[in-house]
């Protein structure tokens, strides 16, 4: 009985096609030309209203993340941080200094002593005080607990104006952050739309800015021999033509390959790879011609090395 369940075993793997006789044979690496193209640009706006009163860049300007390339007029938000600086200052002084709670505590204390020094004299003289000024000295105590207790709240009070000018300082702070104008990544500059000394309404672009420090490389690929998944994920060598036939080598990885087949039976791919400065200049720029490999089976856990029918 085992041998022959070993060998229909071994009769279903014979007749059992392979994912390699699903295909013609082992499939080569794609070679794809394609464009170098920049992988990030914005159009970077104004956040508020005001005259544009410093730009630090040019076109063509390099630039680094988080480098001020202009500034917006800023001084009415310095000065409300300024008030509100001075305001929080006097209310912490305020909440600091009990001054008037342990005054008021020891006026309580002396008009409770005043008051209990005449009720013990009628104690021990019967009307040796008159009720009127027991009853006014027991009007000063009460008083004074009460301004204690006043002191107090007051003191509790200043704590939460502290915290409200706090956040007023904060807002402030922001407005004047909002003001300033910086990279949001490393790129050039490829286009300036407004000129210093000129207003700008929020949302308004002041510039054009490239990201260089990535660049994409796009390419198609023929649905014919390669199906999408063999190429997900996949590791590229994209060789770049520069200048007077000089060849700049570079790696990176798919990072798309589209769902769309194109009317021509091609469909598109786009590869991220790193960019480099050589001698201050950014070396991969938008529309050079370049050629990538795309390495089957380096992808994540794509069928690879083989090719469609």
């Amino acid at each position: 009985m085992t041998s022959a369940l070993i060998a229909a075993a071994l009769l279903f793997q014979v007749a059992a096609p392979s994912d390699a006789d699903r295909y013609s044979g082992s499939a080569t690496d794609p070679v794809v030309k394609g464009l170098v193209k920049v992988a990030d640009q914005i159009k970077l706006p104004a956040k508020e209203p005001g005259v544009l009163v410093h730009l630090a860049v040019k076109e063509g300007s390099q630039i680094r993340a988080g480098q001020e390339i202009g500034k917006i007029d800023d001084s009415e938000p310095q000065m409300q941080k300024k008030a509100a600086g001075y305001q929080l200052r006097a209310a912490v002084e305020r909440y600091s200094n009990d001054v008037d709670i342990r005054y008021a505590e020891a006026a309580s204390a002396v008009a409770k002593a005043d008051y209990e020094m005449l009720v013990e004299s009628n104690r021990l003289a019967e009307k040796s005080v008159a009720q009127t000024e027991v009853r006014g000295k027991k009007l000063e105590w009460d008083k004074a607990v009460l301004l204690a207790e006043k002191s107090r709240h007051e003191r509790e009070l200043a704590k939460f104006e502290a915290w409200t000018k706090k956040a007023e300082v904060e807002a402030a702070d922001m407005a004047i952050q909002r003001r300033l104008i910086k990279a949001p990544f490393d790129g050039v500059v490829e286009e300036l739309s407004r000129k210093q000394d000129e207003w700008v309404n929020p949302g308004d672009t002041i510039l054009k800015l490239f990201r260089l420090d990535t660049m994409q490389v796009e390419g198609a690929v023929a649905q014919s021999q390669y199906d999408p998944h063999e190429l997900h994920g996949c590791q590229v060598t994209v060789e770049v033509e520069m200048a007077r036939g000089r060849k700049e080598t570079v790696q990176g990885r798919l990072t798309k390959v589209s769902s769309i087949i194109r009317g021509d039976g091609m469909y598109n791919v786009r590869a991220e790879v790193a960019n480099h400065q050589e001698h201050g200049s950014w070396m991969l720029r938008d529309g050079l011609p370049a050629t990538m490999t795309i390495h089957l089976g380096t992808g994540g856990g794509a069928t690879a090395g083989v090719s469609s029918p």
